[in-house]
């Protein structure tokens, strides 16, 4: 691709709303019924799906290669944001063209009066989330002075820790492979686009909500653990790139989420203080004799030693 193609497709992502607003009247008469503010944001990711774009062909960005921007499939989760809302009370959010929207859990106790930026309204499962997205000042996290620990990824063992401490693997995926076989047969069996198609593809959703809710909670669990109880942590990666290409390897490997594991203790060693490490990744053989030595750490000395 030419650098004057380049230009051309970043000009056509910035001048993207001065076309839309001069076409909307032809293309989308119903556009009155949605707020503006559902544009822009669309307007927003479509310009940094293009910007990532361009730097992938430039080599500007890390990673794997990425695509020309496309729509979402019909099939992906529906989800719109909005700039601004309101919080008129403890149960309840303000949307701009819906108004009122009653919601589970106090809005007001988790915004606590922080300024809030963008509002992204997502359904999973049959049911609608909105997830707030807002402006806390960075805090100064404490001196650490907590041991040293070295943290080793495994399958059986989900994490070895080098002071002896083991993490079980949950496999919340493995676990409910069963009941999402049956439930997806079922789907099998249901006529496209009827009512009992649509509850049963909701079953479905709700099988995958469940499984990610597990993991999500495990991940965090041993996270924040890590992050609380150790001032320096080591962390050896594994391909994980190699490891998805295996077709044995690809859906524990999946099921168990170390990339989500290593962000997530990233941004929470932040707070405490703590210090993370990543180091390169290891062979086999060193991976082997690496568990081995977290074992012989969890069993503590020989009889003999």
């Amino acid at each position: 691709m030419a650098k004057k193609d380049l230009v051309k497709i970043d000009n056509n992502v910035v001048k993207f709303g001065y076309w839309w607003r001069a076409n909307r009247d032809t293309l989308a008469p119903w556009w009155p019924e949605v707020a503006s503010q559902v544009f822009n944001c669309a307007f927003d990711n479509l310009g940094h799906a293009s910007a990532n774009f361009l730097k992938s062909l430039s080599g500007k960005r890390q990673g794997g290669p990425v695509g020309f921007p496309k729509f979402k499939p019909r099939a992906a989760a529906k989800a719109f944001a909005f700039s601004t809302i309101t919080i008129p009370d403890a149960h309840g959010v303000k949307l701009p063209r819906i108004g009122r929207v009653h919601t589970l859990r106090n809005v007001e106790r988790l915004v606590a009066g922080r300024a809030t930026k963008t509002t992204t309204i997502r359904c999973e499962a049959g049911r609608w989330y909105a997830s707030i997205l807002c402006e806390t000042p960075t805090p100064t996290p404490p001196v650490n002075t907590k041991p040293e620990v070295w943290v080793v990824f495994g399958l059986d063992e989900y994490i070895a820790l080098s002071d002896g401490t083991r993490l079980t693997n949950p496999r919340p995926y493995r676990h409910a492979l069963a009941d999402l076989r049956k439930a997806s047969r079922d789907l099998s069996r249901k006529t496209p686009g009827s009512v009992r198609y649509l509850d049963q593809q909701r079953k479905v959703a709700r099988i995958h909500k469940r499984v990610k809710a597990l993991r999500d909670n495990a991940l965090h669990a041993a996270s924040k653990r890590l992050a609380e109880h150790y001032g320096v942590i080591h962390v050896q990666r594994i391909h994980l790139a190699r490891g998805m290409r295996h077709h044995v390897l690809a859906q524990p490997l999946a099921d168990a989420a170390f990339a989500e594991f290593t962000r997530q203790l990233a941004y929470k060693t932040a707070r405490t203080g703590a210090i993370v490490h990543m180091h390169e990744p290891m062979t086999v053989e060193q991976h082997v004799d690496a568990m081995a030595l977290a074992q012989r750490l969890a069993n503590g000395p020989s009889p003999d030693a």
